[in-house]
């Protein structure tokens, strides 16, 4: 899969409210729709955090640029994942 692809592969997880996942160091990590998840039900935008852990980062936008480019430790969402993918 080339960037392009996996971009698009991104937008359409956005827009069917599919979860996400890939990994920050060795740590995995999941994005996902907020009202799909405990404690966030009734609230707009995304989620992403890491597995098994309390870390969560709560997105207050259901707009895909501003998730795709939502940063954790220096790197846009979307280059996280496309790291993830490339190297799996």
């Amino acid at each position: 899969m080339n960037r392009r692809e996996i971009r698009d592969r991104f937008l359409f997880a956005l827009e069917v409210n599919e979860e996400l996942e890939f990994k920050i160091g060795p740590y995995y990590w999941y994005l996902g729709p907020s009202s799909a998840n405990e404690g966030y039900e009734n609230k707009k935008g995304w989620i992403t955090y890491q597995f098994y852990s309390d870390n969560i980062i709560y997105i207050p936008s259901e707009d895909p640029e501003v998730i795709m480019n939502t940063k954790i430790q220096g790197k846009s969402l979307l280059d996280h994942f496309i790291e993830f993918v490339e190297n799996q």
